[in-house]
């Protein structure tokens, strides 16, 4: 018997039902971009988990600061698998895409952005144009369709940064474990992955469930909270480097320092290098 695979997230659109991409839209301050039903499940999240905005928003902003420091690297080749609607810089702290952070470091970068979202995909072609960009509407859980991807836009015998910010948390181990795989044995040795999760080490277990339960029927998806050692156990076969598997507001701050966010289920971050 064939199983028919559940949709992916945000892969149908409707506007009066939420999706992960337009509700993490919301939750970043841009509005605008989002529906009724998407800034209705914000308002949950924000009753179910304290300072939730403020957790996506820093999310967000460490993904840029990686970007800047990997393009500052040398590296040319940029994979942002899940990449989420373009903002434009209309997000609460006015960030740029990811895109254009490295494009105005390596003018020749090559950048592949990747999204199951209807919506999104089609913001992404308007949107995220110009020389060595390129989109493709797929799904992360079918990792011959990010294999196909990567070796048409991008060159699989060169370094490739793949980030991986907000997504493996929509996928069961199977499917992380799987696309991990895939990256270990197709991606060249020094090739970066960037990743951010969704945690629960370290936070009280009824808030985490609390919050789990309202996405989830919010957004009638599943999301995977795993533990700091599940996470990295998603990595084996990268380098982990400094400072490590750490929450977001720890990785490469700026001079500002990280903002006092601790209590809220939030994001582990790390960079690694696909080992030798």
């Amino acid at each position: 018997m064939t199983t028919i695979p559940t949709p992916a997230p945000g892969g149908v659109f409707n506007a009066n039902e939420a999706a992960p991409a337009r509700t993490y839209a919301e939750l970043r301050g841009a509005g605008k971009e989002t529906f009724e039903a998407d800034r209705a499940a914000a308002s949950e999240l924000r009753t179910a988990i304290k300072e939730v905005d403020e957790v996506v928003q820093e999310n967000a902003a460490a993904l840029v600061r990686a970007v800047v420091h990997l393009a500052l690297e040398g590296f040319e080749q940029f994979a942002d698998m899940g990449c989420g609607k373009p903002l434009v810089g209309g997000d609460v702290r006015g960030l740029p895409d990811l895109a254009d952070v490295a494009g105005g470091i390596q003018a020749g970068r090559l950048w592949l952005a990747m999204d199951c979202d209807e919506l999104v995909a089609t913001a992404c072609r308007a949107l995220l144009r110009g020389p060595g960009v390129n989109f493709v509407h797929g799904d992360l859980r079918y990792t011959a369709e990010v294999l196909d991807a990567l070796a048409t836009h991008l060159d699989l015998t060169k370094p490739i940064v793949v980030i991986l910010g907000a997504v493996l948390h929509f996928l069961d181990d199977r499917e992380a474990g799987q696309l991990m795989a895939a990256l270990r044995q197709h991606l060249v040795p020094g090739s970066p992955v960037v990743v951010t999760h969704v945690t629960s080490t370290g936070h009280d277990a009824a808030m985490v469930a609390k919050g789990k339960a309202a996405y989830e029927r919010e957004h009638g998806v599943t999301i995977y909270i795993r533990t700091r050692d599940e996470i990295a156990g998603l990595m084996r076969g990268f380098d982990i480097e400094e400072p490590g598997l750490v929450p977001t507001i720890d990785f490469l701050p700026d001079d500002k320092g990280p903002l006092p966010i601790r209590e809220a289920p939030h994001f582990l971050m790390a960079l690694a290098r696909r080992s030798v």
